[in-house]
């Protein structure tokens, strides 16, 4: 998906969910200050080139995994006891187990949006290293990779940066309430675009 063609799909889910292009932007600008050095140049994430590449959704039953690079995304953290190869979050899991990747070799994708501001002040600060990304217009080392969620996000990532193949585990887009099942449906929307989730499923 081209940078123009997601600018477009998420103006219409600010406007659908209420959020703020103002506020993500200020939050892009917040990660950037904070990383400093510490941002990451997105071409660590070629690692994925060609690989059979498992994406783990946060509905994770503990399924069997058979690919050997795998993409955690956000609170699948919580249900997995591997050490990924790639974790993609907005921030939301125990500052502790993310510094416990890092120091196990795991590239961390920290996303920056309005409402998550207060979590990249706490967590930025104990890492030593990140690849950054927006969900709006992207500069310097802020990467848009196209994705709301940290589902679909992750998976994009996958398909830009040339994964062979991409299994999801873990998403269930019927499984939430209110604003969460919105979220849910922006996700498999987006992935449905994207040509990895088939529109029949």
């Amino acid at each position: 998906m081209e940078l123009s063609e997601w600018l477009k799909i998420y103006e219409q889910i600010i406007s659908d969910l209420g959020f703020s292009r103002e506020k993500d932007e200020e939050a892009a600008k917040l990660i950037a200050t904070l990383g400093g050095r510490k941002l990451l140049n997105c071409e660590v994430l070629n690692c994925i080139k060609g690989k059979e590449v498992a994406v783990i959704g946060g509905a994770y039953e503990g399924e069997e995994i058979r690919e050997n690079f795998v993409i955690t995304a956000g609170k699948a953290l919580e249900r997995v006891k591997l050490i990924p190869k790639i974790h993609v979050t907005d921030l939301e899991e125990e500052v502790d187990r993310i510094v416990e990747l890092e120091k196990n070799g795991c590239i961390l994708v920290f996303h920056a949006h309005g409402d998550n501001m207060d979590r990249i002040r706490g967590i930025v600060p104990k890492v030593k290293s990140f690849v950054a990304t927006t969900q709006s217009k992207p500069f310097d080392r802020v990467y848009n990779f196209g994705g709301f969620t940290d589902g679909d996000r992750a998976a994009l990532i996958a398909k830009r940066f040339g994964a062979k193949n991409i299994v999801l585990y873990g998403f269930d887009f019927d499984k939430g309430e209110g604003m969460k099942l919105k979220k849910l449906k922006w996700a498999k929307k987006i992935l449905e675009l994207e040509g990895i989730l088939d529109a029949s499923r």
